[in-house]
C-alpha cells in the first residue's frame, strides 16, 4: 500500500511530513507529535499515528510505567515500509526500527526526554524572532547543540 494510493494530495503531504518528523526524532510519543504539529486535540494526533501504524508505515512500542497506577505510553518509530516510502523521493540515510530491535524502558524514557528538549527548542524558534536551532548532533558521549 502506498501513501499516494490511499489518500488525497493534501493528506499525502501531511503523512509524508509526519513520517519525516518521526524519522528525524527517531522515537515520538503522541503528545510530542501533537506539540510538533500544533494539533489541538490529543485524539486527532493519536488517530493520525494509529492510522500510519495500522498501514505499516510506523512501528509501535509500548512503554509501561508503574506507580500508583499503571500507565501505558505509546512510542512510535519509522518502520522499514515507512523508510522505503521516504527514500523513494531520494537516497538518504533514514533511521527505522527493525523488527528484531528491542528497546529497554530506560532507553525509551531517556530518548523521550531528549526529544522533549528538542521540541521545546523548535517551538522557541517559532516564537522568538532571531532564535534558531542551527544543528543538533548527538553521539553516545555528548550532545552538541548550535544556537543562533
Amino acid at each position: 500500500m502506498s501513501i499516494k494510493q490511499t489518500q488525497t494530495d493534501k493528506k499525502t503531504t501531511d503523512s509524508k511530513a509526519i513520517l519525516r518528523t518521526v524519522a528525524k526524532y527517531r522515537y515520538l510519543t503522541i503528545n510530542q507529535l501533537q506539540a510538533i504539529l500544533g494539533v489541538s486535540s490529543y485524539n486527532q494526533a493519536q488517530n493520525i499515528l494509529f492510522a500510519l501504524w495500522k498501514h505499516g508505515f510506523l512501528e509501535r512500542l509500548i512503554l509501561t510505567k508503574a506507580a500508583r497506577w499503571i500507565t501505558y505510553i505509546y512510542v512510535f518509530a519509522l518502520s522499514p515500509h515507512g523508510a522505503r516510502q521516504l527514500s523513494a523521493s531520494g537516497p538518504c540515510r533514514i533511521f527505522y526500527l527493525k523488527p528484531r530491535d528491542k528497546r529497554s524502558t530506560v532507553f525509551l524514557e531517556h530518548t523521550i526526554l531528549i526529544n522533549d528538549f528538542r521540541i521545546c527548542l523548535k517551538r522557541l524558534e517559532n516564537q522568538i524572532k532571531g532564535f534558531c536551532l542551527e544543528s543538533w548532533k548527538q553521539t553516545k558521549q555528548e550532545v552538541k547543540v548550535k544556537l543562533n
